[in-house]
């Protein structure tokens, strides 16, 4: 009954988040305060209704690169701990029965355990892989809480900061913005391809 609970507070608090999704980052523009912020970058990162891109780029925008990154950079990595505790302590047997069924996950699971601070942030570095699952997933896996942590801190840093600063110019010139994420794009796009590549070369 308990984890239904939680479930249900987290659907509520999501559904509430989602509505007045818009009405809290304009209510960040009247109180500026660095523990709203953070509160906020950590609401929008437990409860994704708007991409956490979106958040990042908005935040550079009005605070600049700096306050902007460190604020987002702390706020989903709290989230990301809350979820990883959620999942290790709520869900974790049920989920970890769930896993053991899917043949496909087995074998990346098994290395998933043995390397888990390269598992955790080779995940967070790839674009393609949803955050939120990364999260779930290390924590119904034997993924050690201070692996985890520092794993996740340092594999988020570098897009956070690319954000803040693709944010932060957007006012200067846009165009410059632009060519920043389209720079990172094409990084992250050669990074997936060469993942891919060495994947099948071991297989």
């Amino acid at each position: 009954m308990r984890k239904w609970l939680w479930l249900l507070l987290y659907v509520l608090l999501a559904g509430v988040t989602f509505i007045y999704r818009y009405e809290l980052l304009a209510w960040t523009e009247d109180h500026q305060s660095i523990p709203l912020l953070l509160a906020l970058a950590t609401l929008f990162a437990l409860v994704p209704v708007i991409p956490y891109k979106v958040i990042i780029i908005a935040f550079g925008y009005s605070y600049g690169m700096t306050m902007a990154a460190w604020i987002c950079w702390l706020g989903t990595t709290l989230a990301a701990m809350l979820v990883y505790a959620g999942a290790r302590t709520i869900f974790r047997q049920q989920a970890r029965g769930y896993l053991e069924r899917i043949r496909g996950l087995n074998r990346f699971t098994a290395w998933m355990e043995a390397h888990p601070f390269m598992g955790v942030m080779s995940m967070r570095l790839l674009p393609v892989v949803p955050q939120m699952a990364v999260n779930i997933y290390a924590g119904i896996t034997f993924t050690p809480f201070w692996v985890f942590m520092v794993a996740t801190a340092i594999g988020k840093m570098p897009a956070i900061f690319v954000f803040a600063y693709a944010g932060a110019q957007a006012g200067s010139s846009i165009w410059l913005s632009l060519a920043i994420l389209a720079g990172y794009m094409v990084l992250m796009a050669m990074v997936l391809m060469l993942f891919r590549y060495r994947s099948r070369k071991k297989a």
